[in-house]
């Protein structure tokens, strides 16, 4: 057993740059489960690490890509949409966006079969179908909705809430606060890795 070569492993970066560490391990299960421990340990510092002997690498350690949050939201106003994209992502890692410009094409894309999203957050005043039609049909029950709207109207709130939304928010005219609320409402309500981080993809539909 002595005689037995010593593995090291080269830890990668992400920026490319590699840092090896030589240690006395012998057995490749040994080497991978530090491997995995460093990778843990790291927060997201490296993005691989290579097991290696006096030949060669012989095998890399990946670190696991995160769980993808898809948020969907129903809002025909431009500006508002960006804004909701800039507090994502300013709030949470691996967050997708989702945007519906109108209520009908909400429904389309919520009745395909393959399409889950974790948040919806809808405004009710949209073209073509109204946000309490989409409240009302919503083909997916279990995902929490909810209203982000400028209206402050009672009647409105009572009836969003009575056709199954979680909550009824009122859109802040400041930037900043505008943001804030956001951010808060997909931590209450969405599932999420609670990683900070300025990765998120948007998509238009």
């Amino acid at each position: 057993m002595d005689n037995a070569p010593t593995l090291t492993l080269q830890c990668v970066r992400k920026n490319g740059r590699r840092e090896q560490t030589k240690l006395s391990l012998q057995t490749l299960p040994e080497a991978r489960q530090v491997a995995q421990r460093i990778l843990r340990l790291g927060s997201g510092l490296y993005k691989e690490v290579e097991i290696c002997n006096e030949d060669g690498t012989i095998e890399a350690i990946q670190n696991p890509t995160p769980p993808t949050n898809e948020v969907l939201l129903v809002e025909d106003n431009a500006g508002d949409a960006l804004l909701v994209g800039q507090a994502l992502s300013e709030c949470f890692k691996s967050t997708r966006l989702h945007i519906a410009r109108d209520g009908e094409q909400a429904l389309e894309i919520l009745g395909e079969p393959d399409y889950r999203p974790n948040l919806i957050i809808l405004d009710l005043n949209i073209p073509k179908i109204s946000g309490y039609v989409v409240l009302e049909t919503c083909p997916q029950k279990k995902t929490p909705v909810v209203v982000f709207t400028a209206s402050e109207n009672a009647i409105d709130a009572k009836r969003a809430f009575s056709l199954g939304a979680k909550e009824f928010v009122h859109k802040p005219m400041d930037l900043d606060e505008y943001k804030t609320t956001v951010c808060s409402i997909v931590r209450k309500w969405m599932v999420h890795d609670g990683v900070e981080s300025e990765n998120m993809a948007t998509q238009w539909f």
